[in-house]
């Protein structure tokens, strides 16, 4: 199981960990590189990851059936524990947001690269480009919803850039376009840099963190996503009949801690981004036992009962 840890996880990390000294030793603006990320570099990954899709082929009706049953199912089980716990608007959507949302962006696709190969990043790009159809433009209605109406909520998840992008790549696939090689080429250079400068961002995150705010509801959030991200996504590969190289893949990507973008969301439209700053860092700390168990268990260097 070392070996998984030292070759898999650990390079994630010490690309973070260049954000996180970068942050201690020169204190960059991270407004302005979230902004960037979230504006530019994150809508040209998008775009280029929904374009060569094609929705009409088995496995990808699978990831897609996949990417939205997760989906629905986190976002229940964070309802219920909201109301359990009954938080209040703001906090309820921040904490939705750090439940739901996994880090498949700039945390699975390398992770899944090193344990699968190829195969497996191919697979990774593929559920990438299903979730962000919904889960970015989601994660926008959530953040936007804390202290808005609805009707401004949704015309804010209008005129987000993630969005704009999906709705780009869906409309190039259906008249058929052919987009010029000088083009594709200049959406593919900021896309290339979005994983790596996101790596960066959450480790200037982790730089900004003084401890943690609201230790009870960071560690329920923690084992939410972690933990109940990891069973649900077992279940449903198991339920829709997905296997091989994909199977692992849908399972690490359930298994991700929180994603970064739900930091620039909620900064963005003010849900309460010290908790899932907060939540962002734990999950991520968490995750390299907690992912480091599931590749385990996935190649059968771990055995459960």
């Amino acid at each position: 199981m070392l070996d998984l840890f030292v070759n898999v996880v650990l390079p994630v990390f010490l690309v973070a960990g260049m954000g996180y000294a970068l942050e201690r030793r020169l204190h960059p603006p991270i407004a302005a590189l979230n902004q960037t990320a979230l504006f530019v570099l994150m809508p040209a990954l998008i775009f280029t990851s929904v374009l060569p899709v094609d929705f009409t082929s088995e496995e990808p009706l699978r990831i897609t059936a996949f990417a939205f049953l997760l989906a629905v199912a986190m976002i229940a089980i964070a309802f219920v524990i909201i109301q359990f716990l009954r938080l209040d608007r703001v906090t309820g959507a921040a904490f939705m947001l750090t439940a739901a949302f996994p880090n498949l962006g700039n945390y699975g696709l390398p992770v899944v690269l090193l344990a699968f190969g190829q195969p497996g990043l191919a697979a990774g790009t593929l559920l990438l480009a299903v979730q962000s159809l919904y889960s970015l433009t989601l994660a926008v209605f959530i953040a936007s919803s804390s202290n808005a109406s609805i009707p401004r909520a949704l015309r804010e998840v209008t005129r987000q850039p993630i969005v704009l992008a999906v709705v780009a790549a869906l409309l190039v696939k259906a008249l058929g376009i052919t987009l010029p090689a000088f083009l594709l080429s200049a959406i593919a250079l900021p896309a290339q840099a979005a994983i790596p400068v996101m790596l960066l961002v959450l480790g200037m995150n982790f730089a900004g963190t003084s401890g943690i705010e609201d230790g009870r509801l960071t560690a329920i959030a923690v084992t939410t996503r972690l933990v109940f991200g990891a069973l649900v996504g077992w279940a449903l590969v198991t339920a829709l009949g997905i296997g091989g190289v994909a199977r692992g893949v849908m399972i690490v990507g359930s298994a991700m801690p929180t994603a970064v973008f739900t930091i620039l969301t909620a900064t963005q439209f003010g849900a309460r981004p010290r908790l899932v700053s907060d939540a962002v860092v734990a999950s991520t700390v968490a995750s390299i036992v907690t992912i480091t168990i599931v590749l385990a268990i996935l190649t059968g260097r771990f055995s459960v009962p």
